[in-house]
């Protein structure tokens, strides 16, 4: 259960960027909702990946490691 909510955190934290779209065309607000909307927004995007990150636990950080680490050639 840990994990299914800690992806759901972690790939839902991207979903964020959408709203800023949205906000950012939306001509009804004036700058400084806008300014302060995305903050907000920015913020908590953040803090779900961070959440999401610490409830997926150790595992993720070395499987993306294993990704990014290159080959040793002997």
């Amino acid at each position: 259960m840990r994990k299914a909510v800690g992806a759901v955190l972690f790939f839902g934290s991207w979903l964020v960027y959408a709203l800023l779209i949205f906000v950012a065309v939306d001509s009804d607000w004036s700058i400084a909702e806008k300014f302060g909307l995305a903050a907000a927004l920015y913020g908590i995007s953040w803090v779900t990946f961070i959440a999401g990150s610490v409830l997926l636990g150790p595992e993720l950080l070395e499987k993306i490691k294993i990704m990014i680490r290159p080959k040793n050639k002997k």
